[in-house]
């Protein structure tokens, strides 16, 4: 059982395609792809090579993909990011759903050297919701019917986890263990 986080590339366009167009992966997020093709999905992924603002990984469990992070948003000068994440198969969500924190916070803090992150969570996505109450980050704000999909207008949660209040959590594995999950840790 090994955790690791493999950065996006046009191979995993089309087991990513395949996710993102899942009416279970897709009803919890803010957007729907339009006339989704697999030429699109390789032009978006060539794009984020160029953007800095955005990193892609492909969520693996001992070298096979199950999911999908990514770290949106980034702000060097205001040293924030929001963070998004999926993993398909539900036995891996319920293996690994909690612990994907973990790896998220210590990311952005020790890797990406931010001091916040800032998470919009669709209210009907009452499972993330737990979690992100159950990692205890603050519950900042809710927007009320700001998300329309399929006709219907929903509610957001906005949460924040500071570096400072990450620090004082006791953490369940290594910074070294965590650094050696991601496939460029050292490559940045």
């Amino acid at each position: 059982m090994a955790l690791n986080f493999k950065r996006v590339d046009v191979s995993d366009a089309e087991l990513l395609l395949k996710w993102r167009t899942d009416p279970e992966i897709t009803k919890h997020m803010f957007s729907d792809l339009e006339e989704p093709s697999l030429d699109k999905q390789k032009n978006w992924i060539q794009s984020l090579e160029k953007n800095d603002n955005y990193r892609g990984y492909m969520i693996q469990d001992d070298g096979v993909s199950i999911g999908f992070l990514c770290f949106t948003d980034i702000d060097r000068q205001h040293q924030r990011c929001s963070t998004g994440s999926y993993i398909y198969e539900r036995h891996a969500r319920l293996k690994y759903g909690v612990t994907m924190h973990t790896y998220i916070c210590n990311y952005v803090f020790y890797q990406l050297k931010l001091n916040k992150i800032v998470n919009y969570v669709l209210d009907a996505n009452e499972k993330v919701v737990k979690l992100q109450t159950l990692h205890k980050t603050r519950l900042v704000g809710h927007l009320k019917q700001h998300i329309c999909k399929n006709g219907q207008l929903l509610d957001v949660h906005i949460f924040e986890q500071l570096k400072e209040d990450w620090l004082t959590q006791k953490q369940h594995f290594s910074l070294d263990k965590i650094s050696a999950a991601f496939n460029d840790w050292n490559n940045i």
